[in-house]
């Protein structure tokens, strides 16, 4: 019984109406409309692979600067660091070539014109997030020793007092780009 009904599935199979291969052309189009759709998906995961970085628990997701600054210019640095131990770890210096000094920030107040505050150094809470975001929470680069333009890579190693140095880069965004809501 099974059998006969396999028998017939395969003859229906071999007398089905047999379609011409498509032309080069049209496959050319469809792989091509493929790629535009994808493409800039695929780009943006190669530009943004997270985390760029990951040590004892800590890891650096997508630290990032934007617009354009001359040398002997200040740069506000953005990033999240995700602290994955049972402990408190803390962010406790970043060094560069790039500029002459580096000094952490955070807003005295609550709206976007208030002044930034010095700290000594960041708190990352154990098995939490902490995300610096502009008019918040900043690292500032102090005296670029370089012009700075949106595409540019500046190197840096951030120095934890228990995950120890990371080494990353800062990427620099053009000013128009969509902000970073998923991770700073």
């Amino acid at each position: 019984m099974i059998g006969a009904g396999v028998r017939k599935f395969v003859n229906a199979l071999g007398q089905a109406d047999q379609v011409a291969s498509p032309s080069s052309k049209a496959v050319g189009r469809t792989v091509g409309l493929a790629l535009m759709g994808v493409g800039p998906f695929l780009l943006l995961g190669m530009t943004h692979t997270e985390p760029v970085a990951r040590a004892n628990g800590v890891s650096i997701i997508h630290p990032w600067s934007s617009g354009t600054a001359l040398v002997g210019d200040d740069l506000a640095v953005f990033a999240t660091f995700e602290n994955n131990a049972p402990r408190l770890d803390r962010l406790v210096a970043v060094e560069t070539t790039a500029a002459s000094g580096v000094v952490f920030e955070r807003s005295a107040g609550h709206s976007a014109s208030t002044r930034m505050d010095e700290l000594g150094e960041i708190d990352l809470a154990p098995t939490a997030t902490t995300s610096l975001k502009p008019d918040y929470q900043q690292i500032r680069l102090v005296g670029l020793r370089q012009k700075v333009e949106p595409g540019a890579v500046l190197p840096v190693e951030f120095i934890f007092a228990r995950a120890g140095r990371l080494k990353a880069e800062i990427r620099i965004e053009s000013p128009g780009q969509p902000a970073h809501n998923d991770h700073s």
